[in-house]
C-alpha cells in the first residue's frame, strides 16, 4: 500500500509553529506579573468598537509593516512611531502595528513606540492601536496591553472554538475587545458563535497568501440582519473605490497595509481612502509689531503669528513681543496643559549610508503636527532671526514665549538641531534657483517646516510659482513673498502650499491694515490646499 504524500507545512504552520517557540521564551525572560504591573500602570485602553463607530461612515485601520512572507521587504527603513503619525494626522481611526519578528520584521517595541507617538502627539485619545500578529497564548494578550495595544487580532484560523472563546474572553478582561479573523464561511460561523463583536474578513488567504477581494462580500451575507457586529475588509485595498466597493458588501471599515507603506505620501492615501476633500492652507501672518493687530490676526483665524528679532523696519523687542504674545493668548485661550506635539526623533532605521533621512517623510509629519498645535492652540508665535546664536534664540524664545523659531538667514539646517523649539527653515528664491536646487538642501529630522521666500523676504515681490508647484510635488511647504488678500487664494489654487506667509501684503503705508489682515485669512481659506501631506 503506497504511503500517502506528505504535505509540505504552508507559510501559516512556518508562522504559528516559530510563534509558539517565541512565546516560550517570553514567557521564560518577563515574567506575567512584571506584565500585569506595566498595565496596572498605564491609562484604560481606548474603546476600539466606539472608535468604530465614530468613523462611519467608513474607518480606515492604516498598518505599519515592514516586510511579508509573500513580499519580502515591503519598507523595512521606515520607522515606526513617524509613520504612526502620518497614518493619525490624516484621520486613521486605528493605527495596526505588526509585532511578528521573524517574516514581518516587527517588534513589540514598535507597538510601544506607537503608543508613546500618538500620546505624545495630544492626539484624541480615541485613536487606537492594535497588535496585528499571531496569537496563541493568553501571555501574549497581556504583552499586547502591557505595549499600549488597545485591540488585539485573534485569527481563527490558528485556534480551535474553545481557544477563541478562551482568548476573547481574556482580551476583553484586559479592555481590550479583539479584532477576530475570518477567511472561510466555517471560521466565520466559529467567530459567529464565539460571540465574536469585530470581525475582520481577510481576502488573502494566509496558507496560500493569495487575495479574493470577492471574500469580504460572500461572508458578509453571514451575518444576521439585526446582529451587533462591526466588519472589517483585511487586505487588498489600494483605492478609494476598492474601499467603497467593500462598504457596500457591509464593512464599515478596511485595513490598508503594503499600498500605505509604499506610498510617498501614506497620510495623503489615508485621505484619498477616506474620501476627504483638500484640507485648507494654513495662514501665517508675520511682522506684528502691536497687539492690536496680533489680536485681529488671532480672532481673524490666523494659524501662525511671526515676530521679527533681526534688524528690520518691522523689528521688535523683547517687551514688545511679550505683549504681543499676551494679546493672543487672551484672544485665543491655550487649555491647560497644552503642548505643540513634537516629531519623534530619527530612529537609526531611517538613516541612508550617508546618515541622512527622507526629508519629505520628516516634513510631512512635522508640519502635519503643527498643522494639528495650531488647531488646538494657535495661532501658534513665531520668532523670525537672521544668523544669530543657538544660545540667543532660545533664549529669546523662553523669556517671549515663542512656540518656533524662524532661521531666516545663512544659518545652515544644522542649527535647528541647538534649538529648544521647532525651527522654520527658509530657502530664499531667486530666478536661478529650480525646484531641484530647493529639494537637494532639505534635510530630514532638523527644521519642522520649509519656508520658500523671494530672495531678501519682506519686499512684496513673488518668486516664479512654477517651481513652487515642483516642489510642491515632493514636499510641503510654507509660501511667501510678494502675497497679498488679492492674490493668495490663486497662489493657493496654483502652487498648493501647506502655508501661505504674508507681511508687507497686509500692509498700509507700512503699518499692518487689521482689514487686509481679514481678507488675507479669509481669501488663504478659499484656495483649498493639498499641501499638507501629512
Amino acid at each position: 500500500m503506497p504511503v500517502p504524500a506528505r504535505v509540505p507545512p504552508s507559510i501559516l504552520d512556518k508562522i504559528v509553529a516559530q510563534r509558539r517557540i517565541d512565546v516560550a521564551a517570553a514567557m521564560a525572560a518577563v515574567p506575567e506579573a512584571e506584565l500585569r504591573a506595566r498595565i496596572a500602570s498605564r491609562a484604560p485602553a481606548n474603546d476600539f468598537r466606539a472608535t468604530l463607530r465614530a468613523a462611519a461612515p467608513l474607518a480606515v485601520l492604516a498598518e505599519f509593516k515592514k516586510a511579508s512572507p509573500s513580499k519580502g521587504d515591503i519598507a523595512a527603513g521606515l520607522d515606526a512611531p513617524r509613520q504612526a503619525l502620518a497614518y493619525a494626522l490624516a484621520g486613521a481611526c486605528t493605527i495596526s502595528v505588526l509585532t511578528e519578528p521573524t517574516w514581518f520584521k516587527g517588534s513589540l517595541a514598535d507597538l510601544e513606540n506607537v503608543r508613546s507617538a500618538l500620546e505624545g502627539a495630544t492626539l484624541s485619545p480615541g485613536v487606537c492601536a492594535l497588535r496585528k500578529d499571531f496569537l496563541i497564548d493568553e501571555y501574549m494578550l497581556l504583552e499586547a496591553r502591557a505595549h499600549g495595544a488597545d485591540t488585539a487580532l485573534l485569527i481563527v484560523a490558528i485556534l480551535t472554538p474553545e481557544e477563541l472563546v478562551r482568548l476573547m474572553a481574556a482580551s476583553r478582561a484586559l479592555g481590550m475587545e479583539p479584532l477576530v479573523e475570518v477567511n472561510t464561511e466555517a471560521e466565520m460561523q466559529i467567530a459567529l458563535d464565539a460571540g465574536a463583536a469585530v470581525i475582520g474578513v481577510n481576502n488573502r488567504n494566509l496558507h496560500t497568501f493569495e487575495v479574493d477581494m470577492g471574500t469580504t462580500g460572500r461572508l458578509a451575507a453571514m451575518i444576521p440582519e439585526h446582529a451587533d457586529v462591526q466588519l472589517l475588509a483585511l487586505s487588498g485595498v489600494a483605492t478609494r473605490q476598492d474601499a467603497l466597493d467593500l462598504a457596500a458588501t457591509g464593512a464599515c471599515g478596511v485595513l490598508v497595509g503594503e499600498s500605505l507603506m509604499r506610498a510617498p505620501s501614506p497620510g495623503a492615501l489615508v485621505r484619498s481612502l477616506l474620501g476627504q476633500p483638500p484640507p485648507a492652507a494654513l495662514c501665517k501672518v508675520c511682522g506684528v509689531r502691536d497687539p492690536e493687530s496680533a489680536r485681529v490676526a488671532a480672532e481673524s483665524g490666523a494659524d501662525l503669528l511671526g515676530m521679527i528679532f533681526a534688524p528690520s523696519k518691522r523689528r521688535v523687542t523683547e517687551a514688545e513681543a511679550q505683549a504681543i504674545v499676551a494679546a493672543v493668548r487672551t484672544a485665543r485661550p491655550r487649555s491647560a496643559g497644552w503642548k505643540l506635539p513634537a516629531n519623534p526623533p530619527v530612529s537609526p532605521s531611517e538613516r541612508d549610508a550617508d546618515g541622512g533621512t527622507d526629508a519629505a517623510r520628516w516634513l510631512d509629519v512635522s508640519q502635519g503636527l503643527l498643522a494639528l498645535g495650531a488647531r488646538c492652540g494657535g495661532p501658534l508665535t513665531v520668532g523670525v532671526f537672521v544668523n544669530a546664536t543657538a544660545d540667543e534664540m532660545n533664549a529669546t524664545a523662553e523669556r517671549v514665549g515663542l512656540d518656533l523659531i524662524q532661521l531666516h538667514g545663512a544659518e545652515g539646517w544644522a542649527m535647528a538641531s541647538q534649538l529648544n523649539r521647532p525651527a522654520i527653515r527658509v530657502v530664499h528664491m531667486d530666478d536661478t534657483v529650480n525646484a531641484a536646487d530647493v529639494c537637494a538642501q532639505l534635510q530630514g529630522g532638523l527644521a519642522s517646516a520649509v519656508l520658500l521666500d523671494s530672495k531678501g523676504g519682506g519686499t512684496g515681490t513673488t518668486f516664479n510659482w512654477a517651481v513652487g508647484c515642483e516642489v510642491h510635488a515632493q514636499v510641503p511647504f510654507i509660501l511667501a513673498g510678494g502675497l497679498t488678500p488679492l492674490n493668495v487664494e490663486e497662489a493657493v489654487r496654483q502652487v498648493r502650499p501647506w502655508c501661505v506667509d504674508v507681511s508687507s501684503g497686509i500692509e498700509t503705508d507700512g503699518v499692518k491694515d487689521h482689514e487686509k489682515i481679514r481678507a488675507f485669512v479669509s481669501a488663504g481659506r478659499s484656495g483649498l490646499s493639498d499641501g499638507a501631506q501629512a
